[in-house]
C-alpha cells in the first residue's frame, strides 16, 4: 500500500471512531420507566446507546414494583457496556417501574361472599378484610383471575381466612394468606313511622331494611306476620330493628277500667260489671273485682273490657 492510500485509511478510521465517540457521548439518562418484562435492558437505562438497547443489566423488581439505580451503579453500568455517561452529580437516579395486571381488595371480597353465603344463613355476607389495602400484583400478561382454597369460616365469631391464589389457573401463581370478618345481612321488616304503645301496627306500618344479623341477636323479628296485629311495649322509631320482646299484643282491657263480666252457662249467659285489676289483651288471665260482691277472681281476656269468668262465685247472683 503506498503512503497516499495509507494515510486515506487512517483518515477513514479516524472519522468513524469521532463518530462513535460523538454517539457514546451523546447517551443521556432515562430517569423514570415502565417495562413489562422480567429484564431490565440496558435501553431502559438509557438513550442512545448505539444499538445496545436489549444488553440486559439485571432483573426486573416484581410487577407493581420499582427499582432505584443511584449514580455510582449507573455509571458502573455504562462504564461495563462501553457507554460514554457520567452523573451530573451523586443525586442521580433512575426508577424502573414494573408494570402489573392488579387484583385488588373489591375483588377478593367479591369472591370471599360467594364463597361464604352458601355456608350462612343469610341473604348476603358483608366481608371486611383484615387488610383493607390488600393488592396483589400479577405480570402485566397474565389474567386478573382469582380462586379461594384452605376456607375456613367460623359463623359464631364472624371469623374467615383463606388462601387467595392468582391467577386462578396457569403455571405461574401466586398464593396469599388471608383472613377477615364476615358479617350475615339479611332483609328485616322495620316501621316506617313512629308508632307508640297502645298503636296497633298494620301491614302498611311495614317497610324493609338490611342488617348485621351477628349484632342483633336471635330476638331479632324477621317475618312480618310477628309485627302485624302487635302493639309497641315502648315507643319503636322509624327504620329501626326490632326484638320480638320489644313486642306484645294490644291491651283491650286497661288497668283500672269497668268491665263486664261474662258467664257463659249450657242454657243461659250471666254477666256482672267488675274492675280490671291488671291491663290484658285478647286470651290473657288478669285479676277482676266483682264491684258488687267485692270478690275478686281471675278472667280471661274476650274482647275491649270484656272478659270471662268460669266460676258462677265470680258472678254476683243476688
Amino acid at each position: 500500500m503506498n503512503k497516499l492510500a495509507l494515510i486515506a485509511v487512517s483518515a477513514t478510521l479516524a472519522i468513524a471512531a469521532a463518530s462513535q465517540i460523538r454517539s457514546a457521548e451523546a447517551a443521556t439518562l432515562r430517569t423514570d420507566t415502565t417495562i413489562s418484562g422480567d429484564t431490565v435492558r440496558l435501553g431502559d437505562l438509557f438513550d442512545d446507546v448505539m444499538g445496545k438497547e436489549d444488553q440486559p443489566v439485571g432483573r426486573a423488581p416484581a410487577p407493581g414494583r420499582r427499582a432505584t439505580y443511584d449514580a455510582t451503579y449507573l455509571l458502573r453500568i455504562a462504564s461495563y457496556h462501553q457507554i460514554s455517561w457520567r452523573p451530573n452529580s451523586q443525586f442521580e437516579r433512575a426508577t424502573v417501574t414494573r408494570s402489573s395486571s392488579v387484583v385488588n381488595a373489591e375483588m377478593v371480597r367479591g369472591a370471599v361472599e360467594a364463597e361464604l353465603t352458601a355456608r350462612a344463613d343469610a341473604d348476603r355476607l358483608d366481608v371486611d378484610l383484615d387488610n383493607k389495602l390488600l393488592e396483589v400484583h400479577l405480570p402485566a400478561d397474565q389474567p386478573t383471575t382469582l380462586k379461594l382454597e384452605s376456607v375456613t369460616f367460623d359463623q359464631v365469631q364472624g371469623r374467615f381466612s383463606a388462601v387467595l391464589v392468582a391467577p386462578a389457573e396457569g403455571p405461574e401463581q401466586t398464593r396469599t394468606a388471608i383472613s377477615g370478618r364476615a358479617a350475615a345481612l339479611v332483609d328485616v321488616p322495620v316501621l316506617t313511622r313512629r308508632i307508640k304503645p297502645g298503636e296497633v301496627i298494620a301491614a302498611s306500618d311495614i317497610g324493609y331494611m338490611e342488617v348485621r344479623i351477628n349484632r342483633m341477636g336471635a330476638e331479632l323479628v324477621r317475618d312480618t306476620t310477628d309485627l302485624i296485629g302487635q302493639t309497641p311495649r315502648r315507643q319503636i322509631n322509624e327504620n329501626t330493628p326490632i326484638r320480638a320482646r320489644d313486642l306484645q299484643q294490644p291491651q283491650v282491657v286497661t288497668k283500672g277500667s269497668l268491665v263486664t263480666m261474662v258467664l257463659q252457662q249450657k242454657s243461659m249467659t250471666l254477666t256482672a260489671q267488675g274492675k280490671a285489676l291488671e291491663a290484658g289483651s285478647d286470651g290473657q288471665v288478669i285479676r277482676v273485682v266483682n264491684t258488687m260482691s267485692n270478690r275478686t277472681v281471675e278472667a280471661v281476656v274476650i274482647g275491649p273490657n270484656q272478659v270471662s269468668v268460669s266460676r258462677p262465685g265470680g258472678i254476683a247472683l243476688n
